[in-house]
């Protein structure tokens, strides 16, 4: 009976919708690409759409269709299924995700499947080796002084963009892959009218900043509102707990801070007021600068990102007034205003030899590197096409002028010549090429952050498809918190998403991705690849399926012991611990076994892990080590992809780390944490990597304030001591 009725059902389906399509008209009034117009190609971009049409009523719903092509030009059509919300206030209004694959292309909207679509211009995308840094609250706090001050190209320097409205904001966490950082102040309380810890915006924030973002927190006379209650939007960025408001009626730890001569004046006055902040007790992470007892600037993990925390009103008097403002502030920031070890004369050519200039693309070369598929080199290539130029132009001559001595004869020869190079070139093509054959290459990282439960895993696939075909692909997963979709080249080069010439779109109806999790019907050219990249968030698990540790930092030097639990996956492989300076090496590690990490541990220099593999037992390199941009070794990769800025960053890589940002795990290091890195014993290529605890002792040199350089980039500066006022009053 079921199954007779089933068509019924769908039938009324269909036409249920058409009534509903032709009952509310739908005119798109205004759409907006990003966040206030802020985006990059290749990464998950909110789309803001408003429309004129009688609001939705509860129940009903609108089908959204966004086109536009990926990165090789194949067109990709977003559906999204738009329901009123009882709650929501204006039901005319939606925000969606899609990618956007080639630059300054128009994007095309439809409502219900079978509306045509209207292009819509999208602005410039920003440059993608740019960090853009999204400001909540009042951005004259003076960091963009701050910014103007490093010494990088204009081009370099991070874009600060201001938040002036919560409602085109993402409510899921891969919304801001784009973002480099979040800088949020209480300055602007309206802003924030309304919002609780547990409103989906919020949420999204939270769960990408646990998975690797980055933020700054400025909390001041204001804060007290959003910390006080339980569902506080503050809440869960607030590294420690909430104590109540206090004041601090001296500028002294400011200005031993940044070292300045200027004094802050505080008297309590309406030109020169005392400054409230949040008290914090049972803080978390590392204090930079104290007030007695009160911290003031902290750095800290959460999760497997970090928080900057700030006592303060930056925007506020009397720091506002302050003209070391801004030194502050680079301090805060842990900036440097001297060159990144040479980052105004970077390296040149790379795009030109390699085709890539992030190392998300020497990912992406390595893995279309597929057993039993040879690619032609280019140098072979040139041989042949020289060598064609030398039989046509002088041997054909010689042997039809003087050999043969019958000149005419070259009406013969010369469609011979081109015969036999077109045979050749085609027996070239086609003898490293399979027949019928669907291969595919992947790659796994799982990242793991025990205190927090937090665990991410990062899946790229390269697909060979030796016949012209389409194909589906999905991340079997049921959460919401998940993606997967393609995956694009960084660069302007060739195949690149922001190309200098204009690339033909070979395809003209393209895949669809039907949710953020399953992309279906994705064309594939004959003896082609195609690339792919998901992000999962694991729930969280037990206790006993996370790798612990006991470890303290006794002369800069990680000691304790570090336990795989029994059911862990597979044993693990070349396992290193990096801190401060150092990559000790653990060697393999079984399930269930523990690993005694002491001084006499083996361990090298980290700027060695730049070296390839088959160069670190030459002790006359080690002081010449030197990343080589052109490996297909995943492992090697992977290494240098987890520590980018520690190791030096674009300077001595020559890469980029600007498309995936999240996956450098660098600024664990500059708090305390140690990372660890191993390689699942498996047939596939899967790692991971964990941010393990630190408890710091009085020898340790990051305890007595000592400089130690474990960031690379722009992140150069010492980690200070707390400076103690016993004299501030409260």
């Amino acid at each position: 009976m079921f199954r007779l009725l089933l068509p019924i059902f769908i039938v009324c389906g269909f036409l249920a919708e058409a009534v509903v399509a032709a009952e509310y008209p739908y005119t798109p009034t205004s759409v907006r690409i990003g966040i206030e117009n802020t985006y990059k190609n290749g990464l998950w971009t909110p789309i803001t759409l408003e429309w004129e049409s009688p609001v939705l009523e509860h129940g009903y719903y609108a089908r959204l269709v966004i086109q536009c092509s990926d990165s090789d030009g194949t067109p990709v059509r977003y559906s999204y299924r738009i329901t009123r919300d009882k709650e929501a206030r204006d039901g005319n209004r939606a925000v969606v995700l899609a990618k956007l694959g080639r630059k300054d292309e128009p994007i095309q909207i439809a409502f219900h499947r079978g509306d045509e679509f209207t292009s819509y211009p999208v602005p410039s995308p920003v440059n993608a080796e740019r960090p853009i840094y999204l400001i909540f609250g009042n951005d004259d706090i003076g960091l963009q002084g701050a910014v103007a001050e490093l010494m990088l190209r204009e081009d370099r320097r991070p874009l600060l963009v201001k938040v002036n409205s919560f409602d085109d904001l993402p409510t899921e966490w891969f919304g801001y892959e784009a973002v480099e950082m979040v800088v949020l102040t209480t300055t602007e309380p309206e802003l924030f009218a309304g919002l609780t810890a547990d409103c989906p915006k919020i949420k999204a924030l939270d769960d990408w900043l646990k998975l690797g973002g980055k933020m700054l927190l400025c909390a001041g006379k204001d804060a007290g509102q959003f910390l006080e209650p339980n569902d506080g939007v503050l809440r869960p960025f607030f590294p420690g707990q909430f104590a109540g408001m206090t004041e601090m009626r001296s500028g002294t730890p400011f200005e031993l801070f940044v070292n300045s001569k200027r004094q802050i004046f505080m008297n309590g006055t309406e030109e020169a007021p005392f400054m409230r902040m949040p008290r914090i007790v049972e803080q978390r992470g590392m204090i930079s600068m104290q007030d007695g007892d009160l911290p003031l600037v902290l750095r800290c993990a959460h999760g497997l990102g970090t928080i900057i925390y700030f006592g303060g009103d930056l925007s506020e008097r009397p720091l506002k007034n302050w003209r070391d403002r801004t030194i502050l502030v680079r301090n805060i920031m842990q900036w440097n205003r001297t060159p990144e070890r040479g980052v105004l004369t970077p390296r040149s050519g790379g795009m030109l030899q390699l085709g890539y200039n992030d190392i998300a693309g020497q990912i992406r070369s390595a893995l279309d590197q597929f057993e039993g598929v040879r690619v032609v080199p280019f140098s072979v290539i040139l041989i042949i096409l020289t060598a064609y130029w030398l039989v046509i132009g002088l041997f054909d001559w010689f042997f039809v002028h003087k050999v043969l001595k019958r000149p005419i004869l070259t009406w013969v020869t010369f469609p011979l010549w081109i015969v036999l190079f077109s045979v050749l070139t085609y027996v070239l093509a086609v003898s490293g090429r399979l027949s019928d054959t669907l291969l595919v290459n992947p790659l796994h990282i799982y990242d793991a952050d025990h205190e927090t439960g937090v665990m991410r895993t990062s899946h790229w696939r390269n697909v060979y498809s030796s016949i012209e075909q389409h194909y589906g692909y999905d991340i079997l997963s049921d959460s919401d918190n998940d993606y997967f979709s393609w995956f694009g080249l960084p660069g302007s080069g060739l195949g690149g998403m922001a190309p200098k010439t204009v690339s033909p779109h070979v395809w003209q109806v393209g895949s669809r991705q039907d949710s953020y999790r399953k992309i279906v019907d994705v064309p594939i050219q004959t003896h082609s690849t195609k690339s792919f990249f998901a992000q999962r968030v694991e729930p969280q698990r037990e206790e006993s399926k996370w790798i612990a540790a006991k470890l303290s930092d006794e002369e800069g030097v990680p000691v304790g012991t570090i336990e795989v639990p029994e059911d862990f996956y597979y044993p693990l492989q070349n396992c290193i611990l990096v801190y401060g300076r150092w990559a000790l090496e653990l060697g393999e590690i079984a399930p269930g076994q523990t690993i005694r990490v002491t001084k006499t541990t083996p361990r090298r220099e980290m700027r060695d892990l730049l070296m390839p593999p088959q160069t670190l037992d030459n002790a006359a390199l080690h002081g010449f080590a030197a990343y080589n941009p052109q490996s297909t070794d995943l492992e090697y990769i992977v290494r240098v992809m987890s520590l980018h800025r520690a190791l030096g960053g674009f300077e001595t890589t020559g890469l980029h780390h600007a498309y995936q940002p999240s996956l450098d795990m660098s600024d664990l290091l500059t708090v305390d944490r140690a990372l660890f890195l191993g390689r699942v014993e498996s047939q596939l290529d899967m790692f991971y990597r964990s941010p393990l605890p630190i408890t710091l002792t009085e020898s340790s040199p990051r305890w007595r304030g000592e400089r130690s350089d474990t960031t690379g980039g722009v992140l150069d500066e010492p980690v200070r001591p707390g400076f103690v006022n016993p004299g501030a009053g409260r």
